[in-house]
């Protein structure tokens, strides 16, 4: 907690004779006496302000004896201190082994800015932005401190690698992304099923004609040619006419029994009804499949709806709260995302989680210059007042009472304990 909520590196140097032996020591080492919480770098806005302080009493023997953080990782929070709360957070978590939920701390600000940008009139900014966490800089920064600590509970000494981001993409560009890569795999593979594969996926990010070909040079003698046959010629007729007359000639000379598949989505597809080709999708257990076609055609609410009922299936059916968490961010669902952390019975993520959100928002909305003119507007307004973050909402009044206890029951055990001492 001390970590998350933000002390300044200088609290890690003593003036032991243990710690003396250290390599090195950052510059402003405190002093034995005096208002411990000079050390925290702000008072946080969430739960009991007096807390920090009598955590950092607690902590006093362990720190003198230099037991909080090795050299190297008070470098490595040094360099972060100052990145915003959600690079601590993460850096906490990844301190602690729980790399699932640092890969989260990293990805929200994206998450929480691609809400943003689609609620804003205005389009994102093409200049250099200054992001309060780097994805990239960070994970490699993340890997070099957990390859220090215990294992981590699912990725093991890669703990955040690429592919876990991946398993958290909800913007269109990394969905395509990765659809485009699988399209890529399955070119290099021979068989039917492939082939179907490859079809499913040039649909769903809106390659049609791409489709239409594939679906057109279906053997006459495959079980598959029927079914594909009328595939090609729904889709045909969303690209062009000519293509579309093209379909029905092969069709009509090469018509052959059909088989089962996925082919109503496509259907659907054709004639504008991603909605519910995304529904047909998701009932049938391809949700990044459906989360692709809904993030190439769908926008608003509907794309929103999309990501909900993923990150609902994500939470209670595979119980990976901190990629559900993302999908809701990413959807507007703030209160569904307080809400599973609640149920989680997590009230210092949760009050965290808020802290985050709204130092995100701050930094993007001012990257956006709303201007007082601008601001009357009702999704200016709903950017600048988020109202899962209101501090009047019940659910964030709720969350910091609940901090408040949680922190008060903490001090109380950490103050029962006597100072270890090998």
């Amino acid at each position: 907690m001390i970590l998350q909520l933000g002390v300044k590196p200088s609290w890690f140097n003593t003036c032991s004779t243990t710690i003396k032996k250290r390599p090195h020591l950052i510059p402003g080492a405190p002093s034995p006496t005096g208002d411990l919480r000079t050390y925290m770098i702000s008072i946080p806005l969430l739960g009991d302000s007096v807390v920090p302080e009598m955590l950092l009493k607690v902590l006093e023997p362990y720190r003198k004896e230099g037991c909080m953080l090795d050299d190297e990782r008070a470098k490595l929070y040094a360099s972060i201190v100052d990145k915003g709360c959600a690079a601590r957070f993460a850096f906490a978590a990844t301190v602690f082994g729980e790399s699932s939920e640092a890969l989260f701390w990293l990805q929200l600000p994206q998450a929480l800015k691609h809400l943003i940008n689609k609620l804003s009139t205005k389009p994102p900014s093409k200049g250099p932005t200054t992001e309060s966490v780097s994805v990239v800089d960070e994970t490699s920064l993340l890997s070099r401190i957990s390859s220090k600590g215990k294992p981590t509970e699912e990725m093991g000494s890669d703990a955040l690698s690429q592919g876990q981001q991946r398993l958290m993409a909800f913007d269109q560009e990394e969905l395509w992304k990765s659809a485009s890569e699988r399209i890529s795999w399955h070119e290099k593979l021979e068989g039917e099923e492939f082939i179907q594969k490859r079809v499913h996926e040039l649909v769903s990010v809106g390659n049609l004609e791409a489709a239409v070909s594939l679906l057109l040079s279906t053997p006459p003698e495959s079980s598959y040619f029927y079914i594909n046959a009328l595939r090609a010629v729904a889709l045909s007729s969303a690209v062009s006419r000519s293509l579309h007359e093209l379909a029905v000639k092969v069709v009509a000379a090469n018509m052959v029994r059909a088989d089962r598949s996925l082919s109503g989505t496509h259907l659907l597809c054709a004639v504008g009804r991603y909605q519910e080709a995304c529904s047909q999708l998701q009932d049938a257990g391809c949700w990044d499949d459906a989360a692709t076609l809904a993030a190439t055609h769908l926008k608003g609410a509907d794309y929103a709806r999309v990501l909900q009922r993923w990150a609902g299936h994500v939470l209670h059916t595979e119980h990976n709260i901190w990629r559900a968490l993302i999908l809701y961010v990413a959807a507007g669902a703030l209160h569904e995302a307080l809400a599973a952390l609640r149920e989680a019975q997590l009230p210092d993520t949760a009050a965290m989680f808020i802290l985050a959100c709204r130092e995100i928002r701050a930094e993007i909305v001012s990257d956006l210059s709303i201007t007082d003119d601008e601001s009357s507007s009702s999704v200016n307004d709903k950017i600048l007042n988020l109202q899962a973050l209101d501090p009047v909402n019940e659910d964030v009044i709720a969350v910091d009472e609940y901090f408040g206890q949680y922190q008060r029951k903490l001090v109380h055990l950490c103050m029962d304990s006597h100072p270890f001492s090998e």
